[in-house]
């Protein structure tokens, strides 16, 4: 639910992402399957979507293996992937994500068989660090640094 009193729906199957009105009126379509992203063939299933300062929502794309933000109109202005990072190829089903107030964004690779499965990334698409132990992780969320309380509004 959103500040506003709307709802934001990834719809797995469907490649979009509503927004919601509380009497369940459809607002706002988000497509996942564009040609930018590489069409429904690319499998960009919205798993997790955020909404951000100014209308923006990031999006985690399990089958796709990436994660978008869409402007208020559905434009993707900022895109990671594995591409974005050929060593690590860290996307694996990623799930839950979180973007943080420093503007990086933390990601749960769900399906992830190699050894990172949760990683932060910068807006200029550097990995910060990784978690690589035994267990899996479906949704994540950055509560504490450092012993710390994370302070203040995510930057959009």
């Amino acid at each position: 639910k959103l500040p506003g009193g709307t709802y934001l729906v990834p719809h797995l199957l469907a490649f979009k992402v509503k927004e919601y009105a509380a009497d369940g009126k459809v607002l706002k379509e988000f497509k996942t399957d564009l040609d930018a992203l590489g069409g429904r063939q690319a499998e960009n299933w919205p798993f997790t979507a955020i909404r951000l300062d100014q209308g923006r929502t990031l999006v985690n794309l399990t089958h796709g293996n990436k994660a978008v933000e869409l402007d208020a109109a559905g434009k993707v202005i900022w895109q990671v992937s594995n591409a974005d990072f050929p060593n690590e190829q860290p996307f694996a089903d990623p799930c839950g994500g979180q973007r943080l107030p420093n503007g990086n964004t933390v990601f749960a690779s769900y399906g992830s068989n190699k050894p990172i499965k949760v990683f932060e990334v910068t807006l200029d698409k550097k990995i910060v660090w990784t978690y690589s132990g035994p267990h899996r992780a479906h949704e994540i969320q950055i509560l504490t640094t450092n012993g710390q309380p994370i302070a203040g509004k995510p930057l959009k």
